[in-house]
């Protein structure tokens, strides 16, 4: 498929000024207008820095894959640090490999089995106190039990109150963030309590899930690799890291996709009819099996249509550390080079009637023909999310628990508007009604 590309856009002041104003007030709209005017290969200043932002599948893929090794993580991640550590998110090059490596079996596809009836039953116990006709917060149910879920598969148990206290923390860290990416000195932040006090709220929990004792299945889960590489590999600061990572990135945005996905279904009734039918014919009254997730073929296209048209990771950015050449452009070494999956995903050229919410477009010759890169919710190369069969799970597991008990319909005629924070959230809450199946 041919590109569109501007190799030598206008740089002027006006233009640089125009687009941070509308970065500030609507960052998606903004990056939309920019690949529009510009092309695939975006070209813009930011004081002295050159900002690119690649919207073409073969240029994101040149990126993430074939030069991987020439980028490091964006700025807006590597100041993350302050918040999560040296983790697996935030650690570049050999270390990151390492590190990689070392979790990789934690995630490995034969765990699912080990996983899933902790996703099936802190579904069926969370959704059973729901009551008929109620009207839900669904973005805080599915970060909850999102939660829940991460906690039991990850750290074999859920401590007392520890839930809790990471709704909360997380709650002041995503208003608080932008101060974490800005170049302040410690004790600048130090003037924000709240900021502080949730940073040391989520070290208590971390200290708790590495002190509770082992059950049977921990032995087996993620804390277990920690604990038995902690002198050969992890620092006690890269375990504090790594289980706070998880903790945050293990919930956080597998939420955010539930909570958009029954947001879609809510609002179009005949796509949650089918994911009706096709979980009633396959699980009946029963817990769904490994198995039953590869079968469950149309709600698998619902999260994939979910992922394209509301990413929770809406944008990543990559900082070339040689200077190098993507499709004929020069990059300059420390370039920051930016990825959207807004973009792309909405983009005409790879999906017909892109913002239409269309499951079926993610079965057969439709979705085979799409560039490699036209979607790209979890990243790519080596670097791509060490979660994402777990999340891809987790997802499929719950629509399919609570479609076969509940049925979903909207409190309002309008789709939730998306905010992009940190991750692509709501802008108010998902409020929806909740309503027993007669099954």
């Amino acid at each position: 498929m041919e590109t569109n590309l501007v190799l030598e856009p206008a740089t002027h002041k006006k233009t640089n000024l125009r687009f941070l104003w509308k970065v500030f007030r609507n960052p998606l709209e903004a990056l939309t207008e920019l690949a529009h005017e510009q092309g695939d290969m975006a070209h813009i200043k930011l004081r002295k820095r050159d900002l690119f932002l690649l919207s073409h599948p073969e240029f994101i893929e040149q990126v993430l894959v074939k030069q991987q090794g020439n980028f490091i993580k964006g700025p807006s991640l590597q100041r993350a640090r302050i918040i999560l550590g040296e983790g697996l998110l935030t650690s570049e090059g050999e270390e990151h490999l390492a590190q990689r490596r070392t979790l990789q079996p934690a995630f490995h596809r034969q765990r699912m089995e080990e996983y899933l009836p902790l996703m099936n039953e802190n579904t069926l116990v969370h959704i059973s106190k729901w009551t008929d006709g109620a009207r839900v917060d669904m973005s805080d149910e599915m970060m909850r039990l999102t939660l829940n879920i991460a906690l039991w598969s990850f750290f074999g148990s859920a401590p007392k109150d520890a839930a809790e206290q990471v709704s909360k923390s997380m709650q002041t860290l995503i208003k608080l963030f932008p101060l974490a990416q800005l170049p302040l000195p410690e004790s600048v932040r130090s003037l924000f309590p709240s900021f502080s006090e949730a940073k040391a709220s989520l070290s208590a929990v971390t200290e708790a899930l590495l002190k509770n004792p082992q059950s049977e299945h921990a032995q087996r889960a993620l804390i277990h690799i920690l604990k038995e590489n902690h002198s050969a590999q992890f620092t006690d600061e890269q375990i504090h890291a790594h289980v706070l990572t998880f903790l945050l990135a293990g919930h956080e945005t597998t939420a955010l996709l539930l909570a958009w996905c029954w947001d879609m279904l809510a609002h179009h009734p005949e796509v949650q009819m089918k994911l009706q039918v096709e979980v009633d014919a396959l699980l009946g009254d029963r817990f769904p099996t490994p198995d039953d997730i590869q079968k469950l073929s149309y709600t698998r296209m619902i999260v994939k249509e979910t992922l394209r048209i509301r990413p929770p990771a809406w944008a990543m950015g990559r900082q070339a550390i040689h200077d190098c050449e993507i499709g004929g452009q020069h990059i300059p070494a420390g370039s920051t080079v930016l990825m959207s999956q807004w973009v792309t995903h909405h983009d005409s050229r790879f999906y017909e009637a892109p913002l239409l919410f269309r499951p079926e477009r993610w079965s057969g010759l439709e979705e085979h023909s799409l560039p490699r890169y036209a979607f790209f919710p979890f990243g790519g190369g080596n670097r791509i999310c060490i979660g994402e069969h777990f999340a891809m799970t987790e997802a499929i597991t719950v629509l399919a628990m609570i479609a076969r008990r509940w049925t979903i319909s909207p409190t309002q005629s309008a789709l939730a508007t998306p905010k992009p924070s940190v991750t692509l959230r709501p802008y108010k809450s998902v409020k929806l009604i909740v309503t027993r199946r007669a099954v």
